[in-house]
C-alpha cells in the first residue's frame, strides 16, 4: 500500500500573514481517525495564539479542543530542524515570536476528541492576531477510516 492509500494530504493554508488573525480551511473529519497539521513559520514579528476547534459546519468554531503538539528544535534549513521536542498536550498554544520564527510545529488531533454528539465533524485551526506581521503555511495529513487509492475531498 502506498502513501496516498494510507493517508490524505490536504493543504489548508498557504503563506498567510497572521497579522490580523487567520483561520485554516476547515476539514470534514467524518471519514478520518486523526489529523496531523504540519505548520511551518516564516519570520514572526509578534506573538500569536493557536487554538483548534470543532464545529458542525465548515468554518464553525464551536468547541475548543485539546491537541498534542511538538516543536522542531532548530530553524528550517539548519541541522536538527527535523528533530522534535517531546509531545505536549494543550488547549491553547502561545506562539512566541522568538521561539517559533522559522520553525516547524506538528499539531495532532484525534477525531474522538471532537464533539460528535453535536454533529461537530469539522476541524479548524485558529491563529490569533499577532502584534505585527508573521507568516505560516499549513498542510494536514489525515488518517482515513477506510484505505482507498481514490478519496474525495475533505474540504467544503
Amino acid at each position: 500500500m502506498n502513501f496516498a492509500e494510507k493517508y490524505k494530504v490536504v493543504p489548508v493554508m498557504a503563506s498567510d500573514d497572521i497579522n490580523a488573525g487567520v483561520d485554516s480551511d476547515s476539514i470534514n473529519m467524518s471519514k478520518f481517525h486523526r489529523c496531523t497539521f504540519i505548520i511551518t513559520f516564516g519570520t514572526l514579528n509578534g506573538d500569536a495564539v493557536l487554538k483548534v476547534y470543532s464545529g458542525a459546519t465548515d468554518g464553525a468554531k464551536t468547541s475548543a479542543l485539546t491537541f498534542r503538539y511538538a516543536l522542531a528544535s532548530a530553524a528550517i534549513g539548519s541541522a536538527s530542524c527535523d528533530v522534535l521536542a517531546a509531545t505536549t498536550a494543550a488547549a491553547t498554544l502561545t506562539l512566541t515570536a522568538a521561539t517559533y520564527t522559522d520553525k516547524m510545529l506538528i499539531v495532532e488531533v484525534d477525531a474522538s476528541a471532537m464533539d460528535i454528539a453535536n454533529d461537530e465533524e469539522w476541524i479548524t485551526l485558529e491563529l490569533s492576531a499577532a502584534a505585527n506581521s508573521g507568516s505560516c503555511d499549513i498542510v494536514a495529513i489525515l488518517e482515513p477510516r477506510y484505505a482507498s487509492n481514490c478519496s474525495g475531498t475533505a474540504l467544503a
